[in-house]
């Protein structure tokens, strides 16, 4: 069989560029991270001793509506996607008033926390480090709803 010129520089480059991403490397670039697991807890802290209603998702998993009582806890566990895009969003009401909040993004939160603890309070959700300063957010929106069902 005959390959022109040009078809075989192409396949030459083809498996030169296919070696290099097979090949054991120092170099970052061509370097994936292990996924490790991250845990993400959230509790109710909300004044009065009232419950929340918490409902997160992400492009893949729904993890339903939570009822919790005061001082209440949620947790789930994941791995970061491929891409490093991982994003869970979370809707919580009490009383008449509906928030939302990116509770976890990638690219916000992995270099941060593999164990994401949030406490959530009527100004906004927290996240708390050992013996450190709490860092505290403003919700992403705020609406007023009868029903709870985002």
């Amino acid at each position: 069989m005959i390959i022109g010129k040009g078809a075989m520089s192409v396949t030459v480059r083809s498996f030169f560029l296919l070696w290099l991403l097979v090949q054991p490397s120092t170099n970052h670039a061509f370097h994936v991270p292990k996924s490790r697991l991250t845990t993400v807890i959230v509790t109710n802290e909300l004044q009065g001793g009232r419950d929340l209603l918490l409902h997160c998702k992400s492009a893949d998993d729904d993890l339903g509506v939570q009822h919790l009582h005061p001082q209440g806890t949620f947790s789930w566990s994941f791995k970061l996607n491929f891409f490093g895009t991982t994003l869970f969003h979370c809707s919580f009401q009490w009383d008449s008033v509906l928030h939302r909040f990116d509770i976890y993004k990638a690219n916000r939160d992995a270099a941060r926390c593999s164990l994401c603890s949030w406490v959530v309070r009527e100004d906004g959700p927290c996240l708390i480090f050992a013996g450190e300063k709490d860092q505290c957010s403003h919700w992403n929106s705020l609406e007023k709803r009868p029903n709870f069902l985002s």
